[in-house]
């Protein structure tokens, strides 16, 4: 049976708890959490550990989406850095923000 661990660190002034399975081992977060000031941002998930795909959930439960296109991290530091910086940004900047993020480059 694999150890099982909760991590806690700060990222960009926002509290994240990490569940980390096999921390000696492959150390492969399965689930994590982002708050700022006590209040949830959201959380992410590992979906498929082969791709290294991510999943974002927003405070309200719903998997992050743009123009109803499912919005996949390319790892757990991108899930965070969006939890961290795009999520905090006031509602109304978030999908711009998103949109930039995700454009391809020039």
């Amino acid at each position: 049976m694999p150890e099982i661990v909760v991590r806690h660190f700060t990222e960009n002034q926002c509290e994240i708890t990490a569940v980390v399975a096999d921390p000696a081992d492959q150390q492969q977060t399965v689930y994590g959490t982002a708050t700022h000031e006590g209040a949830l941002i959201g959380s992410y998930y590992c979906a498929d550990r082969l791709t290294d795909d991510w999943r974002i959930v927003t405070r309200d439960g719903d998997h992050l989406t743009l123009d109803g296109e499912l919005v996949n991290a390319v790892s757990e530091g991108a899930a965070i850095l969006v939890l961290t910086t795009i999520l905090t940004a006031p509602r109304n900047e978030v999908d711009t923000l998103l949109r930039e993020a995700t454009r391809p480059p020039r």
